[in-house]
């Protein structure tokens, strides 16, 4: 007669898997930081249910659960998808590590919301840059935002440019978050404005949330004051109010604003794409702000509609 003991299965605490895995990360500190923050947000779960996350029980049910526990703590349901997102991809680096995993969770869908966000048109941009600013930090704010405008990057890659990305009339970056390299032509505003500082790049000194409220202030003062609906879900509700265009305005607005300015002046998007590092459609036109109107406005003028 031959006994069987009954194979371990081989788990590991999820809580502990995402901190060691942010902790041993190569990524810079900010994709280190959003990963603990999905650690504290398991552990958080882990108190409030009374239970215990492994690598294989994590299921359909639980994955919903947890989806309910973020919207019982008010947040967006974009923020929520995000941070279910990498719980997912937390959960799967577990299963190439060799523990246990139940996939069905992968069967549970975050819907994703698109946010009310704008663009400044050419015309617009130009407005602002030829705004007569007296104060310094207000001047680089808007120097950083119009110069942005025509470079198209990420907020954090920009600040990071100095001289040596520029060679003749272009500007290369490789980019924090896909490793993308990137070669984008000089606009000539772009070159007025860094001529402006000697050929540099202008360099705020302060945060990026001071950055954004004088940016709002200087897009109040420019004129875009019309009112913009604004809609999310927050939570287990839909919340609807009206607010005014230029609180919608930050420091990405400058990365849509190339985009769809680029889009718009029938550049093709694959070299679009190649300029701004997005690597698939599907998030390229994520950026893209054309109202309803506009779009019928721009069509009317194709031969189709002639």
């Amino acid at each position: 007669m031959f006994l069987f003991k009954k194979q371990q299965k081989n788990v590991c605490e999820a809580v502990q898997f995402v901190y060691n895995y942010a902790r041993k990360s190569k990524r810079g500190n900010r994709y280190k930081r959003v990963y603990r923050t999905v650690a504290r947000h398991l552990a958080a779960y882990e108190a409030a249910r009374g239970v215990k996350l492994f690598s294989n029980n994590f299921n359909y049910e639980t994955a919903e659960d947890f989806v309910d526990f973020m919207k019982d703590k008010g947040m967006m349901l974009n923020t929520i998808k995000g941070y279910y997102s990498k719980t997912g991809h937390m959960y799967r680096k577990m299963g190439k590590a060799g523990y246990d995993v139940n996939y069905s969770f992968e069967d549970l869908f975050v819907p994703r919301e698109l946010p009310e966000s704008v663009y400044l048109t050419v015309s617009e941009l130009l407005h602002i840059a030829n705004m007569d600013i007296i104060d310094k930090n207000s001047c680089i704010v808007r120097d950083i935002f119009v110069l942005n405008s025509f470079l198209g990057m990420r907020f954090g890659d920009f600040k990071e440019l100095n001289e040596t990305n520029i060679s003749g009339n272009i500007i290369y970056r490789k980019t924090s978050k896909t490793g993308e390299s990137v070669f984008i032509p000089i606009h000539p505003v772009a070159r007025g404005i860094l001529n402006k500082y000697d050929g540099r790049f202008p360099v705020y000194r302060y945060s990026v949330q001071n950055y954004n409220v004088t940016l709002k202030r200087i897009c109040r003062r420019a004129g875009l004051t019309e009112k913009v609906l604004w809609e999310r879900t927050v939570g287990h509700r839909i919340v609807r109010k009206t607010i005014r265009r230029y609180e919608l305005v930050s420091s990405h607005t400058a990365r849509r604003s190339f985009a769809t300015n680029a889009y718009l002046a029938g550049i093709p998007v694959a070299r679009i794409m190649l300029l701004t590092g997005h690597k698939t459609e599907e998030s390229f036109f994520r950026y893209i702000r054309i109202s309803k109107k506009e779009n019928a406005r721009e069509l009317s003028e194709h031969p189709f509609f002639m």
